[in-house]
């Protein structure tokens, strides 16, 4: 077969989870799906791009094709997708939900009365358990289920007549109420907190009760339902402090009532860098509960080969090339020896010149590598960007040439081009905007002739911003921008910015690390450099 044809066809298909089609097709992170469904793990904890939405998609949108996986024990499992009060649709304004949640008590109620409803709702317009409550000899069961469906009727989520109506525009005719009213009944209820003492009296039972009546249900009917909560860094994008205190509302409401009700479980899914900032009492209890989504470089690989195969003329050559028959479900359950080896249908042996001496790594390792960052972790979304980058690059040499030069279909060098836009592209997309805080941080970095650096070194180039110090090295950490040479961040004498990094930040290993003989000319070097960036940018508070 023509390589240059196959090329055309060769794509690794997007590289969000939640757009892209080949995702379920191509879905193998079963090992991580594992952990994600065992019970006692309701904290799901990964960097940004390590697949979490995706996962949560998946099991939200089609759970039947992770049956093997699931608990044999129920008749039904709910998957309730809970992205945050902001983001639903199904729950009209409703007079209960007007109070503005600030502390991380308020945010817990505010979590309490959203995920109950939201599941009484999911409860309720399911026909099927209706029926079954019907023909059952249950009466708590039948009186439970009775008490959500008023409920909902009571705060508008329900009309009496049918079940579907959504009254949102009985509520859009509404006078608001004024919120003066609103603080006075907030004072004179004392004790009990505002969310509740205002369900209570709208609906006769407190919060707790109703999440009692929504597992009395579950329980009757051999049911469970799982809460995935997902997306909640986009819950308040600009105000950190207040998303700090809803995530941590959420986690403590978890560990309170994890156990008590036995067939509701959270799977929370959260980002690493968030879930480490949260000063939780207990935190060392959320060990138990919490799993983190790792991805190893031999599922990567196989993540990369199952998606090139979904295309027929890239399965043919792939077959042709390797003398293995070759589909999807082939890959995804193929050896570690299989996978590279229609790896190595697709890309060259190495990635350096073909000079044996050169001792060119293995080019699988050399991807891998530069794909890891300072907290060691590596993500799909770049693998899959970078194969999709490296093909183009390999058309757009073909052209100029007017031939196709590789002896496979993607050579070193539009491999090697690809991910310096790869780097550049992650430098932006992600140190940039996921910490728009800490860009004077990374610009520190920029266009350094070494990629290591020693502790008191950081300190000096911090010393003009803040945070500075070893609260600056920390957060800097978390980014994945510092990997420590030692063994963690706080001990590490020395520091070294991963390859994934480099590129993009214009950095270069011509200098040696610098040594303290250096280290007096460089400080008052980068001293100026400090106070030179500071004129460029405007004060952040």
């Amino acid at each position: 077969m023509d390589p240059q044809q196959v090329l055309t066809r060769l794509n690794f298909g997007r590289v969000d989870g939640e757009t892209d089609n080949r995702f379920e097709n191509c879905f193998i992170g079963t090992e991580m799906l594992r952990q994600v469904l065992l019970p006692q793990h309701s904290l799901i904890v990964g960097n940004k791009g390590s697949g979490k939405s995706a996962i949560c998609r998946l099991l939200c949108d089609d759970l039947q094709k992770v049956k093997p996986l699931l608990p044999k024990t129920f008749d039904n499992i709910y998957c309730v997708p809970a992205y945050g009060l902001q983001s639903e649709e199904f729950l009209p304004d409703l007079d209960v939900l007007e109070l503005k949640p600030d502390t991380v008590d308020d945010f817990r109620y505010h979590w309490l009365l959203y995920l109950g409803l939201k599941m009484s709702w999911w409860l309720v317009k399911d026909e099927e358990l209706k029926a079954a409550i019907d023909r059952g000899k249950d009466e708590n069961v039948k009186t439970a289920f009775a008490t959500l469906h008023r409920i909902l009727i009571d705060v508008g989520l329900v009309d009496d007549a049918t079940l579907f109506t959504k009254l949102k525009y009985h509520f859009a005719s509404k006078p608001k109420r004024t919120p003066k009213k609103q603080n006075k009944e907030r004072a004179s209820s004392g004790e009990e907190k505002p969310y509740n003492a205002e369900f209570r009296k709208k609906t006769g039972i407190s919060i707790i009760a109703l999440l009692e009546n929504v597992d009395t249900v579950l329980q009757g009917t051999n049911r469970l339902m799982w809460l995935m909560l997902d997306k909640l860094d986009l819950l308040y994008v600009d105000d950190i402090m207040k998303l700090r205190a809803s995530i941590t509302g959420l986690v403590q409401l978890l560990v309170q009532y994890g156990n008590q009700f036995r067939n509701i479980h959270f799977k929370i899914f959260l980002r690493n860098d968030i879930y480490r900032q949260l000063h939780i009492v207990n935190k060392s209890h959320l060990i138990s509960y919490t799993t983190e989504m790792k991805w190893r470089g031999p599922l990567l690989l196989k993540l990369l080969v199952a998606r090139a195969v979904v295309d027929t003329h890239v399965r043919e050559y792939c077959s042709e090339m390797s003398g293995e028959k070759v589909d999807v479900t082939d890959v995804i359950l193929g050896s570690e020896e299989y996978v590279k080896k229609i790896f190595y249908t697709i890309f060259e042996p190495t990635v350096g010149s073909n000079r044996p001496q050169d001792n060119a790594p293995p080019t699988d390792q050399w991807i891998l590598r530069r794909l890891i960052d300072g907290t060691e972790s590596s993500f799909p979304r770049e693998l899959i960007h970078l194969g999709n980058k490296a093909v183009e690059k390999q058309r757009e040499i073909n052209r100029s040439s007017g031939r196709h030069h590789s002896a496979h279909l993607i050579g070193p060098k539009a491999l090697k081009e690809a991910f310096g836009e790869i780097s550049t592209y992650r430098c932006d997309t992600y140190l940039y905007s996921e910490f728009p805080h800490l860009a004077r941080h990374f610009d520190v970095f920029r266009g350094s002739d070494s990629s290591t650096f020693h502790r008191e070194e950081l300190y000096m180039l911090f010393e003009p911003l803040s945070p500075k110090g070893d609260e600056a090295i920390r957060a800097v950490y978390d980014t994945g921008l510092l990997h420590p040479l030692g063994k963690n961040v706080d001990s590490s004498r020395k520091f070294k910015v991963p390859l994934l990094y480099r590129s993009g930040l214009g950095m270069s290993d011509r200098g040696k690390p610098h040594h303290h003989h250096h280290q007096r000319e460089q400080s008052s070097g980068d001293q100026s450099a400090g106070e030179h960036a500071l004129q460029h940018y405007p004060k952040m508070n």
